[in-house]
């Protein structure tokens, strides 16, 4: 055979051996700071797909060898898992020199952000309790979406994932059994595996299991929602309180991922304000996405005793999985990401149309979502906190008030659990403070149960503050800080953790925050619940609005600005948790005024 065939033999050999997933560029969206570039390279993005938080799902080699319920397909393998709608960097090298890397949006997406060939957020996990070695979730699984239009492909980064997680655990909890109760797939998987195999299935079998019958969803999610809050809830308040899963409550709430660019920087930092700095949110972000704190207290000896031993090392109240270091440099790393910006391959922005718009935005959404697309002057500002910072204003809104589906208020603003050991410390911490119901002073009494959310926040406050008092937490702070006192350094770190956010605020549960809308147009389906398709539909009155619509496409609708109306799963509004009512601001405007409108919020 000459050379000249042998050439044109192997280019057809690998055009035909292309795995069928095989697609075209893809680019960021985002644009990062100039901080994070070393040599061509934005490091802050390769720390933010690849640091573990304490997330623990199942054992790491087990997931990268067990094989699908109903194939021999590697349940880890890329075509599965982006059929979930998990996201990965191009399947095909691409010529690395011809990429610039400098902080400009439209960046390519590097082809080494993911571990062994897994999806972005998916990463190795080691835990401090035990030291295994876990399947651990990162922010990036849940917040990094995916823009289609025509040719062009883009990710999101701390946007809104596409994924639909509920099918994901399902589906793995399908293929543990049948990796285990299937002789065929069971020799495979120990093959595969090596030593420990079966030990290592049956502890994650038993994990995901259990995980999976405590959060009984009332009604599906599907792609780009997820009910985090309600299995937040049952995970701490039943699974860490060793608590029967009889006791654990059906999730009736899901929510689309919210967007977190920025996070830090406002005055709140949950849906329902409950949480106002950082490191405690993630920290109970991680207790619902696989991680633990153990709160199983022993009821045969007092809760102030108990909390005694635990400073003096003599139980394990409150060890933990969460990662309060590595948490720390995801939001640092997390406040260097800006906002996604309408790209130049989309139709061009009509600038007389979206200036017009710029005054509709001032007096129909500024009251609540203050505009920072020009900058963030002293009114759009807080007062000074205790240690003189100033943060981005939100607005809190009653969720009577702005009139949105009643479940997530309802549900979890208003759900209560047994007070416990969490109920001892809170009261321990604010003896003075009156329950709201009775009248009497924490120090006085403490109900037998208690709002979950606040107990919740209680929690995690433990959990960070116990790390914080640690020698390693101390010596950190020392290096971060060497010309103060060693208390005077770690009150720095310590606020610093909490980006500044230090005073109590007030607990508003039953409430939304309306944030700044940067980066709106590529964070639909609207609303809390994802119940609106687009912007454009948001305008309507809520009776004009769809009753029901397709979700999981990634393609967008450039004129109605979200996406299109297709994928695989219906989302039926009528359903309680699903909700399209409220939100009526803008809905009385002329048709011009709403064109305008929508064309202001492309460009912020």
């Amino acid at each position: 055979m000459n050379a000249k065939l042998k050439v044109i033999l192997i280019f057809f050999l690998t055009c035909f051996s292309l795995p069928s997933f095989a697609q075209g560029p893809i680019h960021w969206m985002n644009s990062w700071d100039q901080s994070c570039y070393d040599n061509g390279e934005n490091t802050c993005r390769k720390d933010w797909y690849s640091i573990p938080q304490g997330s623990h799902l199942v054992r790491w080699k087990t997931f990268l060898n067990i094989e699908k319920a109903d194939s021999q397909e590697l349940f880890s393998s890329r075509e599965n898992l982006e059929k979930l709608g998990f996201l990965y960097p191009e399947d095909m090298p691409y010529p690395v020199d011809d990429e610039t890397y400098n902080g400009d949006q439209g960046e390519r997406v590097e082809r080494y952000l993911n571990q062994s060939d897994l999806p972005f957020g998916f990463v190795k996990d080691q835990s401090q309790l035990d030291y295994r070695n876990y399947l651990g979730l990162t922010c990036a699984a849940c917040h990094t979406g995916k823009v289609t239009l025509a040719d062009n492909t883009y990710y999101v980064e701390a946007g809104q994932s596409n994924s639909d997680m509920v099918r994901f655990l399902r589906e793995l909890s399908s293929a543990l059994y049948a990796n285990k109760h299937d002789p065929a797939k069971l020799k495979r998987y120990k093959r595969r595996y090596g030593w420990f195999a079966e030990t290592n299935l049956n502890a994650s079998l038993e994990y995901v299991s259990n995980y999976e019958a405590r959060n009984q969803t009332a009604l599906e999610n599907g792609p780009a929602r997820l009910d985090a809050i309600g299995a937040i809830l049952n995970q701490v308040h039943v699974d860490h309180t060793g608590s029967s899963i009889s006791n654990a409550t059906a999730l009736t709430a899901p929510v689309s991922y919210p967007y977190i660019w920025n996070a830090s920087s406002l005055e709140c930092v949950q849906t329902n304000c409950l949480g106002t700095d950082p490191i405690n949110r993630n920290t109970g972000e991680v207790l619902g996405v696989f991680g633990y704190a153990n709160i199983d207290e022993n009821e045969n000896i007092d809760d102030m005793l108990e909390l005694f031993g635990m400073k003096l090392g003599l139980n394990n109240l409150f060890d933990a999985t969460p990662k309060v270091d590595n948490l720390f440099e995801l939001e640092q790393t997390l406040n260097k990401v800006h906002s996604p910006k309408w790209p130049n391959s989309f139709p061009t922005i009509d600038q007389a149309l979206a200036s017009h718009g710029k005054n509709i935005y001032a007096s129909t959404c500024a009251g609540c979502h203050v505009d920072t697309s020009d900058g963030i002057d002293d009114s759009e500002l807080t007062t000074p906190n205790s240690i003189g910072r100033r943060f981005t204003k939100v607005t809190r809104v009653h969720y009577t008030d702005v009139g949105t589906d009643e479940a997530f208020a309802e549900d979890y603003g208003l759900r209560k659990e047994k007070s416990g050991i969490l109920g001892s410390v809170l009261a321990s911490q604010r003896p003075d403070s009156v329950d709201p119901e009775t009248g009497i002073p924490f120090g006085e009494h403490f109900p037998d149960s208690f709002n979950a959310l606040v107990l919740l926040g209680i929690d995690t406050r433990v959990i960070v503050a116990n790390h914080q008092e640690t020698l390693g937490f101390k010596i950190k702070a020392g290096k971060a800080f060497p010309n103060l006192s060693s208390a005077d350094a770690v009150d720095a770190l310590i606020n610093q953790y909490a980006a500044g956010n230090i005073d109590q605020q007030p607990i508003t549960p039953t409430s939304y925050r309306a944030k700044p809308l940067d980066g709106i147009a590529f964070t639909g389906p609207f609303l809390h619940n994802g119940s609106v398709r687009t912007l454009e539909d948001l305008l309507k009155a809520p009776a004009d609005r769809p009753v029901s619509f397709l979700i999981g496409s990634t393609e967008f609708d450039t004129d109605g600005v979200g996406y299109t109306d297709a994928g695989d799963f219906l989302l039926d509004t009528t359903i309680r948790g699903n909700g399209k009512e409220g939100h009526e601001y803008g809905t009385q405007l002329s048709i011009y005024d709403k064109d305008a409108l929508l064309e202001y919020m492309k460009t912020l």
